[in-house]
């Protein structure tokens, strides 16, 4: 089994946060080309920023770098690509014309509209991207080199046969454009192996950790994203129930978010602080587990990124500066680090991720000033690479 390590553009890049998670990196091109210089194997973002910076510039950056991306799509709120005030929009359908994609449900319709009637219009919207993103990996020229897409999917208010009923129809959509499907043979050669997964996110069906285990059983072949740090802070515990429906789930995880949750919030200041040393633990627990299965059924690959975002998600100084109160830049490239030395740990035969811890961890942080390590600029870095 390989293990694949994107990187979030999640308090990153300007467009995503970046300026005030104080991110030395800026630009997309310099930043693609210092993540691989790093050693990872892509990037994530939400669908709808990919529109905004651009198809055919995104598609063809990957592809000079040799590296994927996962995309996130939401089946709600200001992220979908059929709504404006954030990256633009609504935006056209990219291989549809002037076909825009569709409004998604708004705030206030879980009164106005029976529960059919807002369920199909998230399956609309789920559609609509999931069926774009097959045809750009699958367009001859576009060619986009997909890893995985992860939906924040339906809302915490869904009654269960409005949840049973979203999951039902997504995986039909989802096997109709090709996802999760095995692939053998010259078929490798000529078309990606799209994977779909939905996330344990808050706000979202699956925002508890109980009610995703029973779905699990009553609709057969949902595939999960597993951001744990959400769950701790739905239950407001990490106690011996919520650790045997997270271990009940990890069969059905293909991608994992790394983020260090508390009882109170779903990211702790810093991980790499004393005082939670207690929750990274638990955490890196049930993402060995995570991997465990999947070494068992014979995965070919295990994905994962570390996810600490920027502010509100990270606390920061009271005041007018807003300083955060730690570097996500840096404690996510800690995260990343710790999860590759694990790995090898616990496979050593196995194929892991190539960061280059040295140059992860050296990385310096300056809101001011260019950030240095040793002599080098962020800039010179990726021009570097």
């Amino acid at each position: 089994m390989k293990l694949l390590q994107f990187r979030t553009l999640w308090g990153v890049i300007d467009e995503c946060d970046g300026e005030s998670a104080r991110s030395p990196a800026k630009a997309l091109e310099e930043t693609v080309l210092l993540l691989k210089r790093l050693g990872f194997d892509g990037i994530e973002l939400p669908y709808k920023l990919f529109l905004h910076l651009g198809v055919e510039r995104v598609a063809k950056l990957l592809k000079e770098q040799q590296m994927k991306i996962n995309l996130m799509i939401m089946t709600d709120n200001v992220l979908c690509p059929g709504t404006g005030i954030l990256w633009g929009g609504p935006h056209a359908r990219p291989l549809g014309g002037d076909v825009v994609y569709s409004t998604p449900a708004q705030p206030g319709d879980s009164v106005k509209l029976s529960g059919e009637e807002l369920v199909s219009k998230h399956v609309a919207v789920f559609r609509e991207q999931v069926e774009d993103i097959s045809k750009l990996a699958m367009h001859p020229e576009i060619a986009l080199p997909v890893h995985i897409v992860n939906s924040h999917s339906g809302r915490d208010f869904f009654s269960q046969q409005m949840a049973e009923t979203f999951f039902s129809e997504a995986l039909a959509i989802e096997r109709h454009c090709g996802y999760n499907q095995p692939l053998a043979g010259e078929e490798e050669k000529v078309y990606p192996r799209l994977q779909l997964c939905h996330e344990t996110h808050r706000s979202r069906i699956l925002y508890s950790p109980w009610l995703t285990r029973d779905l699990m059983k009553r609709v057969p072949g949902i595939r999960l994203c597993a951001d744990f740090s959400h769950w701790v802070c739905t239950a407001e515990s990490m106690d011996a129930d919520l650790c045997a429906a997270i271990h009940e789930v990890c069969p059905f995880v293909i991608h994992t978010h790394c983020r260090v949750g508390h009882e109170q919030g779903s990211q702790v200041p810093d991980p790499r602080t004393e005082e939670w040393s207690g929750h990274v633990s638990s955490h890196e627990v049930w993402w060995d587990a995570i991997w465990q299965v999947q070494k068992a059924r014979g995965d070919a690959t295990s994905c994962l990124i570390a996810e600490h975002g920027p502010p509100p998600y990270q606390p920061c100084q009271p005041g007018p500066t807003r300083e955060p109160l730690a570097k996500i830049w840096e404690v996510n490239h800690w995260v990343h680090a710790r999860r590759q030395k694990r790995f090898r740990e616990l496979f050593p035969a196995d194929d892991c991720s190539s960061l280059v811890e040295e140059e992860l961890l050296r990385v310096g942080w300056s809101p001011q000033k260019d950030v240095k390590t040793d002599t080098k600029t962020v800039s010179e870095m990726a021009k570097a690479a």
